[in-house]
């Protein structure tokens, strides 16, 4: 596993410190995790970033791993000391996606998790393979299922069909040059958009090698009005 790229843009580029979106990479264990934290949420962005971050330490999600979350989230506050509307807010949770990644080179396989609507897409050579968990651009206009901090609403986790809806097992011992991109909502309708009408937004995507060159592609699509403006992260890895 060769990371290509790794970076981010924010949705006002004048604050990027608030960019609520996270990834955490670990070369060595070959684990990926990506998280776009809900803007509605009282503090997504701490909940994504605890989520990356979990993934990559114990990729095995289930009920009691994502309790383990929680309780870590909540530890961070004392909801004596907030003021009642942030209260309110705080009772109602955080809300992110994930999309976790991992690599078994002794297997020629990559292993995908996904709750909510971020997306990881397979591709050999420069053509499209795959993309998971969605297919179609129009299926980002739906509500994505979230994970929550407010562990009434994560019973779907302890669910029987929950690894067989969330995950995937890509084998990619006959795919010429595999590479795979990971990117968070706005960025990834955009790409499915383009590839339904005959473009290859992915030669394009896997092209970048710095932020700058993310940033010129993501200013010039919200210009255009063809890319909503959200936080943006692409990730590109490549197994040579």
């Amino acid at each position: 596993m060769r990371i290509l790229f790794a970076g981010q843009v924010p949705k006002d580029l004048n604050y990027p410190d608030s960019n609520e979106d996270a990834f955490e990479i670990d070369e060595g264990s070959g684990r990926i995790a990506l998280s776009d934290g809900a803007s509605e949420s009282f503090d997504s962005k701490t909940w994504a970033q605890l989520l990356v971050k979990s993934f990559v330490a114990n990729p095995a999600i289930n009920s009691d791993w994502l309790s383990l979350a929680v309780d870590s989230y909540l530890s961070n506050y004392e909801i004596g000391s907030l003021s009642w509307s942030k209260q309110a807010a705080f009772e109602r949770g955080s809300f992110a996606t994930l999309v976790g990644v991992e690599c078994f080179k002794i297997h020629s396989s990559i292993y995908v998790i996904s709750v909510g609507d971020s997306l990881a897409v397979l591709i050999s050579g420069t053509d499209f393979v795959e993309s998971f968990p969605y297919k179609s651009a129009e299926e980002f206009r739906q509500r994505p299922t979230l994970l929550g901090t407010n562990k009434k609403n994560n019973h779907f986790v302890g669910e029987s069909d929950f690894y067989s809806v969330h995950s995937k097992t890509w084998s990619v011992s006959s795919t010429q040059t595999p590479k795979l991109l990971c990117m968070t909502d706005a960025l990834a309708e955009w790409a499915l958009m383009l590839a339904a009408e005959g473009a290859s937004p992915w030669v394009e995507l896997l092209s970048i090698k710095n932020d700058a060159e993310l940033r010129v592609l993501v200013e010039s699509e919200r210009e255009k009005k063809l890319m909503r403006v959200d936080d943006v992260t692409l990730i590109s890895i490549s197994f040579d």
